[in-house]
């Protein structure tokens, strides 16, 4: 994939400001572009790869590929903000936000019913308990209660 990224600006190498900006923009596609030899290889693996780093593989190459679609009609000077490619950018970070939610599921702690229940149970008001009867006995009174 080696680019060549020097580039001689002419009468542009005087406006600073478009210096930085495409400095910047070389840097990150650099950057983008080893990433991507790293990760394209996989392709060929990608039959034997595990169900979630399948989806997670899917959702970095489509917003890859679409950001860079972005970008393309930024150089281009069409506006992206009008183009089919937000509501497409937008549909893979809902499901990346899905996709993440699944995965914290998985790391949420689960509760054991049974502990929380005895934990209720034993936290709750006994009327038995607190005359000091067992709770499978009637109460009995004598009749001095009674006649208080």
């Amino acid at each position: 994939m080696d680019m060549d990224w020097n580039l001689e600006y002419g009468e542009l190498a005087k406006d600073t400001e478009f210096v930085n900006k495409y400095e910047s923009l070389k840097q990150n596609l650099i950057e983008l572009e080893h990433v991507l030899e790293k990760l394209l290889p996989l392709r060929a693996q990608y039959d034997k790869m595990c169900l979630p780093a399948q989806i997670e593989l899917d959702l970095f190459l489509a917003f890859t590929l679409n950001s860079l679609h972005w970008v393309q009609l930024r150089v281009e000077g069409v506006d992206p903000t009008t183009h089919p490619i937000k509501d497409e950018l937008q549909r893979i970070k809902t499901v990346m936000v899905k996709w993440q939610e699944v995965k914290d599921k998985e790391k949420r702690p689960t509760v054991d019913l049974e502990a929380a229940k005895r934990f209720v149970r034993s936290g709750l008001y006994d009327p038995y308990r607190a005359i000091g009867q067992s709770a499978n006995k009637k109460i009995k009174f004598n009749d001095e209660d009674m006649d208080e």
